[in-house]
């Protein structure tokens, strides 16, 4: 037996040898693929030279790989689409030229884990491979800079009812972010403003190799009408990349009515969405459930009627050739406890403010 495990041991030593060893090699290809084809106009650091001619000449500032922030937040693929087919098949810079028919699908591959590991280096930021896309109701782990529009309609026996929601997300530091939600209601001949929710996300674990990232958070709900109530809404979000082609995203969030504790109640959320693609522009379907759960569920047979479940089928639809102007749309069908309401629709209309202007990319 003993001789067994140590034979065992050898053998996963062995492979740990092996796997380090290829990963070496592949890291310095990718320095050596650098020097010869990035290092005239991103520098040898990853920073450029813009006091050099060839950097004048090109008349924008390439890409600074040494800025940990930017390093981190653009996804592999991302690049990956950038360095085969050149800078505009993402809606970026002419002067980018396209590598695809000068280097191997190896090579690409192998520079850009010598841009993230050695250039970029050792950081805190969580990778922009584990941003992944948002969801209608799920809480997305990712800490964004981003505007988010949010429009519900909900299907009523009696007035029809509408929900405006304007999100500002932004960094805070490595691991954080800041909210700021403003919501209007509208329903029959009734239209207010609803509640404005401060919040602050924290990214408690993230790891890009692993394809795994986890956030607590919490917002407060501050009541703008007579009918809103203080809430205090904390809530644990997870993302997995699953494979190429599926991720998932679930969370766990309390609705806390500080007025009305019987208001209160928890919600537990799923999606995976299929990123059949690379390319951004394009549309990625997703499936959500959730089950609202209410802390006065009574007792007796009725007590586990009271879980609200719900289906969502969605869909994020890239508007502009980087992705980060897009849609996402969506309906949500009641499973039980169809006298909430009929069926809602929602748009999201979303950009990510840190990857360039609503006219760029386009």
């Amino acid at each position: 037996m003993n001789m067994l495990r140590q034979l065992f041991a050898f053998c996963l030593c062995l492979q740990l040898g092996v796997a380090t060893a290829a990963a070496t090699d592949e890291l310095t290809r990718g320095g050596t693929i650098y020097s010869t084809h990035c290092v005239s106009c991103h520098g040898s650091s990853g920073q450029p030279d813009v006091e050099s001619p060839l950097v004048k000449s090109l008349g924008i500032v390439p890409a600074n790989f040494a800025d940990t922030l930017f390093n981190s937040r653009e996804p592999v693929s991302t690049w990956k689409t950038v360095v085969t087919h050149g800078g505009p098949a993402m809606g970026f810079s002419v002067m980018m030229p396209a590598f695809g028919g000068t280097l191997s699908e190896a090579d690409i591959d192998a520079v850009l884990a010598y841009i993230k590991t050695e250039i970029g280096g050792a950081h805190d930021y969580p990778d922009g491979d584990l941003n992944l896309y948002l969801p209608l109701r799920t809480k997305k782990s990712f800490p964004e800079d981003e505007w988010v529009w949010k429009l519900r309609y909900s299907g009523l026996d009696g007035d029809d009812a509408w929900k405006n929601t304007l999100e500002y997300e932004f960094r805070i530091g490595k691991r954080a972010q800041g909210v700021l939600e403003l919501t209007h209601e509208a329903d029959g001949d009734t239209s207010r403003l609803g509640q404005l929710e401060p919040g602050f996300k924290y990214v408690f674990k993230h790891d890009r190799r692993a394809g795994f990232i986890m956030t607590g958070a919490a917002q407060f709900a501050v009541p703008l009408n007579n009918d809103a109530h203080w809430e205090f809404l904390p809530y644990v979000a997870v993302g997995k990349i699953l494979d190429d082609d599926f991720t998932f995203q679930g969370s766990a969030r309390l609705k806390l009515d500080l007025e009305d504790s019987n208001e209160s109640s928890s919600e537990l959320a799923g999606v995976v969405h299929w990123t059949h693609t690379t390319w951004p522009r394009n549309v990625f379907p997703a499936l959500e459930i959730v089950a609202e759960i209410p802390f006065e569920r009574g007792s007796g047979p009725g007590r586990k009627d009271a879980v609200q479940y719900s289906i969502l089928p969605q869909a994020r639809i890239g508007l502009n050739k980087r992705g980060n102007i897009a849609l996402n749309v969506g309906a949500e069908l009641p499973l039980n406890d169809t006298e909430r309401y009929d069926w809602r629709g929602y748009v999201y209309f979303i950009w990510d403010f840190a990857d360039g202007g609503l006219f760029d990319g386009w």
